[in-house]
């Protein structure tokens, strides 16, 4: 990575970096702000809806940019992106009713989803040479040190002020400064190679191996527990800082990031196989132990692997004019995964979901290892 792709990589790094503690910094105060607002509990725990929306705005960004096909739509539908996510977190401390901050909570989710597989493409691409575990691996690190600095700022705001609009105010200054450094990455690196048109059909450019890839992924997904629903259970236990250990599993996230990136460019697709057995291994430690510290290190192990597993296995096995559709697809498959899992997951026994378990695990393993075994070139 030399030159203008090692600039753009660093300044998309660091304005990750900046996004996260915007928005992170407004998410970990999202269910008490709700309630001074006058929102119910429920309404509350409606906003891991968004997550959902999130998916799905990711594949309507990526589809977006493969049809427009050109570096000036893939650079102004990134920067519209940030810019409803972003934007979204200062309003909220103008937000005069519980409806119109449950709206902008899922704006934000909206707007987040939209440009994380053009992001992505455009890593991909400055990834060659180097590695694209490394390069997921690095900004997953930054990533994280915005999420864990963002819940910390407004704490620090909170406790300054007594009150929670001058803390979403402030988080108004890194919103600004990541959409002047996603403008500076523009002009610096104006051509992406990656948004020229296709020379050949969708069909032909993703293979069967892809598509493979993405369900044993999605499966894995199916296995992991939302954070909305564990901290449920979390706050049953009592005595329990919720907020604290989701900082502690952004850590965990940004510090497993680094050795996993390394793991994939050395050997490979299989490496991804730990994926599932982490994701398990999460949902059971918090239904089988109730131990919140080894859940939260277990989750955030997983999420760590979630951010970049996945993303530098696609870089590596889809060519670069497919990689904003191949992200989209990968994205939606795991958002239906995560989703559908955790509803089977509210709806059955311990015992009952642990058996579903063992056969979704082990099925999303031998999947990627018989691609590995078929020779696909990661």
């Amino acid at each position: 990575m030399l030159g203008k792709a090692l600039i753009v990589f660093l300044i998309l790094s660091f304005v990750s970096l900046l996004a996260d503690v915007t928005y992170e910094g407004a998410r970990s105060i999202s269910g008490p702000y709700l309630e001074i607002l006058g929102a119910t509990l429920i309404v509350a725990g409606g906003i891991s809806f968004g997550e959902l929306v999130s998916y799905v705005a990711r594949f309507a960004g990526g589809l977006i940019a493969f049809k427009l096909a050109s570096s000036t739509a893939y650079w102004v539908l990134l920067i519209l992106g940030y810019l409803i996510n972003l934007a979204a977190v200062p309003l909220l401390a103008l937000a005069g009713s519980w409806e119109l901050a449950f709206t902008l909570y899922i704006v934000e989710r909206v707007g987040k989803g939209f440009r994380v597989p053009i992001r992505d493409t455009i890593l991909a691409e400055v990834s060659t040479g180097v590695g694209s575990g490394k390069v997921f691996a690095f900004h997953e690190l930054l990533d994280q040190v915005g999420g864990v600095a963002g819940p910390l700022v407004v704490a620090y705001a909170i406790a300054s002020t007594g009150s929670y609009r001058p803390a979403l105010l402030i988080l108004a200054l890194p919103a600004i400064l990541a959409i002047a450094l996603l403008i500076t990455a523009s002009t610096v690196y104006p051509h992406i190679r990656s948004a020229r048109r296709p020379s050949v059909e969708v069909s032909r450019g993703l293979q069967r191996e892809f598509y493979l890839f993405t369900l044993a992924i999605a499966l894995a997904m199916a296995g992991f527990i939302h954070w909305g629903q564990a901290s449920y259970i979390l706050s049953t236990l009592g005595g329990v800082n919720i907020a604290l250990l989701y900082a502690l599993a952004m850590l965990i996230d940004g510090l497993v990031a680094i050795p996993l990136g390394l793991a994939l460019d050395r050997w490979g697709l299989k490496v991804t196989a730990i994926l599932p057995l982490l994701a398990l291994t999460s949902t059971l430690t918090i239904f089988e132990t109730g131990n919140p510290l080894a859940f939260t290190i277990a989750w955030g192990a997983t999420m760590g692997a979630i951010e970049v597993l996945p993303k530098a296995a696609v870089a590596t096995m889809v060519r670069e004019e497919f990689r904003s559709i191949a992200y989209s697809t990968l994205f939606i498959s795991m958002g239906a995964g995560w989703t559908l899992g955790n509803l089977v997951m509210a709806y059955l026994s311990t015992a009952e979901w642990a058996l579903l378990a063992t056969i979704t695990t082990p099925v999303a393993i031998s999947t990627i290892i018989l691609l590995k075994l078929r020779g696909n070139h990661l």
